[in-house]
């Protein structure tokens, strides 16, 4: 099966970022993958990753719109990571599923339904096209939009609810509960004021999302952050 890793590497992400993502998904799949980054420096990116140059400026997660572009992204089947997620084993079967299913976009809801909405953008699994009319929507306004509170990710959903496409989802966690996980949000637990991040993972778990902080360059004391991300 061959598909589309697609990245976005703008604005304070280190290629480094990057350059472990890809790694990690390449070792870990038995896909056939082309991986290819959105990103402002081309010349960094190459040698990672096919780079893909917007057609304009957009500021931070903004970028990430440009992977339902039409004209931007080659065709076929895309899975797109965000750069801070830690890749812990193959997870074909997600992908695969996804892909059987074919519907508009694939993702795991939101770990705490941010301002009540369910998309996550960190993790979507869709084919080239399948997302042009949101594509489109954000593009004839994205200079307005760029202050939006929640940025892609909730505009994004609010705009599939409004258009009644919530039915044109498919949420991988009903057949995958465990597969995604958020660090901060669904491993870890608060104490007082404190942060307590679990010392093993439970079982099950094929990708950590650090969304938020902290973020996995300096999580180098824990055992599974370290050997499925700074030792990549």
């Amino acid at each position: 099966m061959k598909i589309n890793l697609l990245t976005v590497c703008t604005g304070v992400y280190p290629t480094e970022y990057a350059r472990k993502l890809v790694t990690r998904f390449n070792q870990l799949t038995e896909l056939d993958v082309t991986s290819y980054c959105i990103t402002d420096r081309p010349k960094e990116i190459s040698s990672i990753a096919i780079p893909l140059e917007p057609p304009f400026k957009t500021e931070g997660w903004w970028n990430k719109m440009f992977c339902y572009s039409e004209d931007l992204i080659p065709k076929g089947w895309n899975v797109y990571l965000d750069l801070d997620m830690v890749l812990v084993d193959n997870f074909d079967k997600e992908i695969l599923y996804a892909i059987e299913k074919g519907k508009k976009t694939s993702s795991f809801k939101d770990a705490i339904s941010w301002l009540e909405n369910d998309y996550n953008s960190s993790f979507i699994v869709f084919k080239t096209g399948s997302m042009s009319d949101v594509y489109e929507k954000w593009e004839s306004n994205y200079k307005e939009l760029e202050t939006y509170i929640g940025g892609d990710q909730v505009w994004t959903g609010r705009y599939l609810a409004q258009t009644k496409q919530w039915k044109d989802i498919l949420w991988l966690q009903g057949k995958f509960p465990s597969s995604k996980q958020s660090l901060k949000f669904q491993l870890a637990s608060v104490k007082g004021d404190n942060l307590e991040l679990p010392r093993e993972l439970p079982e099950g778990i094929k990708i950590i999302d650090c969304n938020g902080r902290p973020k996995p360059d300096s999580l180098h004391q824990l055992s599974y952050i370290k050997e499925n991300w700074h030792n990549i």
